[in-house]
């Protein structure tokens, strides 16, 4: 019928240099999506998001060449790209590309974070694959229009680890405001695009360098303005978040003006007269580039028209 399979998983990697790195143990749920069918297979994407357990980690003193984990907790993300080979009826042969990461999110420096790149090749029994005869009563159905359009506001706020070496190492917080407009492509999909103003309280000890700069640089404002788009892949009133954006004005220079953000939203019931109204609540990961800069929370609002 077209809709993603969820479900949920546990993945474990045994390292080569475990006395340095350790092992890792994680357990995730996904969401899984036919991109094209056959006769013969299926080509799948599949996403996943949960926690990791790292039994390894940089201590200063005693591990100190471990600098990828900061925490032994950390997130964790994975994207696999499959066929299913339909070798009989409840029987398919798995191959699959897969990408995994864990890391902290930069709560706990240093936050380098470790990818595991794996070929996949297993097989899924489904004991229960059926042809199901639906009858269509057109009364059965909902008289009022579909609400495509939404409007949306949002606030977070961040966490992130920052160390040099004039301060020590000190957890600061930054705020996120962020308005925008989504389409619903379907009732699993939709796509948003939103303005972005973040003040970033930790930013100016990053670029701390030298006590001659460190006043200077205090006392200008660490305030972002970003655009972005973003995607939703919705289950019910729990969806999983992918956004990228890129930054218009940064106080400080970067690297790389792009971020990413990778998430879950979770939907509270409608309100109002006409139930066009709904609050959320958010969790998401930002990075640049590879590199995680932090966790953030948070909370908004829709308006479906």
């Amino acid at each position: 019928m077209h809709y993603p399979e969820i479900g949920g998983g546990v993945f474990f990697v045994i390292h080569h240099d475990r006395d340095t790195i350790g092992n890792a143990f994680a357990a995730y749920v996904y969401w899984k999506y036919a991109l094209v069918r056959t006769k013969v297979m299926d080509f799948n994407l599949k996403m996943g998001i949960g926690l990791a357990y790292a039994t390894k980690k940089f201590i200063k003193g005693e591990n100190e060449i471990h600098n990828a984990i900061g925490s032994n907790m950390n997130a964790y993300v994975q994207l696999r790209f499959g066929f299913e080979w339909k070798i009989a009826k409840p029987v398919r042969l798995v191959t699959a590309f897969t990408y995994n990461h864990y890391s902290d999110g930069a709560v706990k420096l240093p936050n380098l974070g470790i990818n595991t790149l794996t070929g996949t090749i297993g097989i899924v029994y489904y004991p229960a694959i059926e042809k199901y005869k639906l009858v269509m009563n057109q009364d059965s159905f909902s008289k009022k229009p579909v609400l495509k359009n939404e409007i949306f506001a949002k606030a977070t706020v961040g966490f992130l680890d920052v160390q040099n070496n004039l301060i020590p190492e000190k957890t600061y917080m930054a705020q996120n405001t962020s308005i925008g407009y989504s389409r619903y492509l379907n009732i699993t999909n939709k796509l948003s695009a939103a303005a972005n103003l973040e003040f970033n309280f930790g930013e100016p000890f990053i670029y701390v360098n030298t006590f001659e700069v460190q006043n200077k640089l205090l006392k200008k404002a660490a305030t972002n303005l970003s655009v972005s788009i973003s995607d939703e892949i919705l289950i019910g009133r729990v969806a999983m978040h992918l956004e990228l954006g890129a930054y218009l004005f940064h106080t400080y220079r970067l690297p790389l003006p792009i971020f990413f953000k990778i998430g879950g939203v979770c939907y509270l019931p409608e309100m109002g007269k006409k139930k066009r109204s709904q609050m959320m609540i958010l969790g998401n990961v930002k990075a640049h580039g590879a590199t995680a800069q932090m966790v953030e929370m948070g909370a908004g609002g829709t308006w479906k028209f």
